[in-house]
């Protein structure tokens, strides 16, 4: 048996075309995993995004609930007050209705957004609720010293 030798330019020739062929599913390869990780940031950003609208609907709900009850609180004082004590009721109403509609435009962009909104309308709430228990004082008083 002979061994044939392979030429030189042949042999570098198989390696220079082998190593181009690497080059091209290496570059296939690395398209594809770019592909695949944006294709998983696309939906962690989107599952991220409707958390945060979860959260604002379950915040809008939970704060027209106790909007509700002290706009029922507020509508009993018309038929217990008299002018002063019913300006009051208005007055509470007026701000009860703005605070609807700030709820109603409510929107956030981040949980940091959502947070701060929770944050002033939770105030609000609380002083609303304050200055109806300081009107419903005062319409005990006043009963009490009706009857009197």
């Amino acid at each position: 048996m002979s061994k044939r030798r392979m030429p030189f330019e042949t042999a570098g020739m198989l390696l220079l075309l082998g190593a181009a062929a690497a080059c091209d599913n290496t570059a296939e390869g690395v398209k594809q995993d770019t592909l695949a990780a944006t294709a998983a940031a696309n939906d962690g950003a989107e599952k991220a995004r409707q958390e945060l609208e979860q959260q604002v609907s379950q915040f809008k709900a939970q704060t027209n609930a106790k909007l509700e009850d002290l706009s029922a609180a507020a509508a009993q004082l018309s038929a217990q007050t008299e002018s002063g004590l019913d300006d009051s009721r208005r007055k509470l109403k007026t701000e009860i209705d703005e605070t609807k509609a700030k709820l109603e435009r409510l929107s956030a962009q981040s949980g940091a957004e959502l947070e701060k909104a929770k944050a002033d309308l939770s105030a609000r709430l609380a002083e609303l609720g304050k200055r109806l228990d300081a009107t419903i004082e005062d319409v005990g008083e006043e009963a009490k010293d009706a009857v009197e």
